[in-house]
Formats: C-alpha cells, structure tokens, sequence
C-alpha cells in the first residue's frame, strides 16, 4: 500500500495514505483467488488419491480379474473375507507387529533427551542410530534375511562366543521369524522416531528446563514434568505412523526376509492382498480387502487421537 507525506503549513508532516480496497471488496477476493491458488494442489489430490480410492471402492463390489470387465457381485467379496482363515491370521500378524509401538513410543524419546542434552559423544549418536533410516526398506529386508538364515552370521557369531544352545532357524516358524521381524522393524525406524523427538525439543523453551534444574529437578525429572508434557502432539504424530507402519508398511519387510512363510505364517494384509491381486488374478476380493483396511486404519488412528487428546482443552 503506498503512503505519501505531505507538509501543510503549521500543521507539520502527516502522512496520507492512499486509499485501499475496501472490507468487501477483499473478502471477495479472498473468496475468489484462495480457490484459484488452491485449484492445482486439489486436482493432484483428486488424481492421486481421490481417483484410486473411488476405484478400489467400486471394484471391491465386483469380480475382476484386471484384464475383463468387471462383474458386479454386491458384497460377495464382503462375506468371503469375513470367513476367510488366512486374512484372519494376516490381521492377527499386523497386531503382533503393533507390539513393537510402545517400544517405538518411549525409547526413542530417552535416547532423544540425551542426544538433546549433548552427553559425550552425542554427535556419533545421532548419525550412528538414524544410518538405518537412510537405507532402503529392501535392502533392511535383505540383509536382515542374509543374517537370520540357518548359517548366517547371526548363528556363526553364537557358535564362535560357544552359545552353541542358541542357534536358531530364525526363519523357520513364526514362533521366531515375528519377533526377528519386529527387531529389524524397531532398528529400522528408530533413528526416524528420534529425528522427529528431537526436532520437537528444539521448539521448547530451554529456560523451562533451566528453571527446573535450578528448582532442583534431576535429568530424568525434566525429561518428565518439562519435555513430555511439552511433546504430546509430537508423541501422538509417532504413535500413529508406527501403528500405520505395522498394518500398513509391512510388505517390503515380508516380502525380503519370509515371502510370507513359512506357509502363510508370516503374512500381513498388505502382503495377502498383494497375493490376491498379482498372484491369484484376483483384483475384486483385493480391492474388498484394501477398503477394510482403510476404514480399519482409519478407525484405529482416529481411536489413538481421542485417547491422547481427552481431556485437553
């Protein structure tokens, strides 16, 4: 907006302001160039995620094998998979791996005050504990294969200290093979959760720590009645993506280290309608079973936000 001064005789300078768009007028072009604006990032939304969910949704009423038309059967597909033993056990295996959130929840939260409170050696810390983050979910999931095979370096390294009692087919039940899954999955993703504690602690004020320092509150002290208060949407952003995480992201991990087995031991949803779709040819009951793990995660992630936000104003 531009602004003139002008000198009027003994009245001294006073600026005079040009005269702008009124109240309605900039409402109106509020209310016209803010849709504009938005319009390229909706249509990337509509085609990107609107359009394939519209698909999944009308092709789980049909039978399709991808290649045909589809044929409309209801809720045919519906009442197969409530019956269905192996999505019973799929979902059952995505649960065992939810295990490993409360774990994802409070340890990256510790190692994260450290490293914000730069104990010796806290700069090899940060690097050495987000390294797995930065490698590919398939590359974990080979090399974690490699290690827990009957004579990997895992078995090799417990025959070498005499431990001969523990050496394991870690792959060969799922007695095993979901708790190694877990380790690698919490190793794997640990790094990321610390990045995410401590780029919260950086927004919180070092003088509420001084204070309780000074008040004569020990380390762990501040951590509780300073950092975690001050971190609750930061915690509830991490409890939902490691929960997304084991129902939703588990595929490359299954399909690297198990492919599923031993027999359908290790499968997870995601990894079962893979299995239905390019597998059996079977895109309608897929998309069936895509469409109630979307309201499953929906429903599970909107539970988790109404837990931690209860009784906040």
């Amino acid at each position: 907006m531009h602004t003139r001064s002008i000198l009027e005789p003994g009245a001294g300078a006073r600026a005079i302001r040009a005269p702008g768009p009124t109240p309605r007028r900039r409402r109106l072009g509020e209310q016209v160039w803010g849709p504009l604006y938005a319009l390229p990032a909706i249509l990337l939304i509509l085609g990107f995620l609107g359009y394939p969910l519209g698909s999944i949704v009308y092709h789980a009423f049909t039978r399709w094998d991808g290649l045909s038309a589809p044929q409309w059967v209801g809720v045919h597909n519906f009442r197969v998979l409530v019956d269905d033993p192996i999505f019973g056990k799929a979902i059952l295996n995505n649960a065992l791996f939810a295990i490993s959130v409360p774990i994802q929840l409070v340890i990256p939260l510790g190692l994260a005050f450290l490293i914000h409170e730069r104990v010796p050696g806290w700069r090899f810390f940060r690097f050495a504990f987000f390294l797995p983050a930065v490698l590919s979910t398939v590359i974990v999931g080979i090399l974690a294969s490699f290690v827990l095979q009957l004579d990997g370096p895992l078995n090799q390294v417990l025959g070498t200290l005499g431990l001969h009692s523990l050496e394991h087919n870690w792959l060969a039940s799922a007695g095993t093979s979901i708790p190694m899954i877990i380790v690698v999955v919490v190793w794997a993703n640990f790094g990321y959760n610390v990045l995410i504690y401590l780029g919260g602690m950086s927004t919180i004020d070092p003088s509420l720590a001084e204070a309780a320092r000074i008040d004569g509150a020990r380390t762990w002290q501040v951590l509780r009645h300073v950092y975690v208060p001050n971190l609750r949407r930061v915690m509830e952003l991490v409890l939902v993506i490691n929960t997304v995480t084991a129902f939703a992201y588990m595929f490359a991990y299954i399909y690297t280290i198990t492919n599923g087995g031993p027999g359908f031991d290790t499968y997870t949803s995601e990894f079962y309608i893979y299995t239905q779709a390019f597998t059996e040819q079977n895109l309608g009951y897929a998309s069936a079973l895509g469409l109630v793990m979307i309201l499953l995660l929906a429903s599970i992630g909107y539970l988790q936000i109404r837990a931690l936000t209860k009784g906040r104003s």
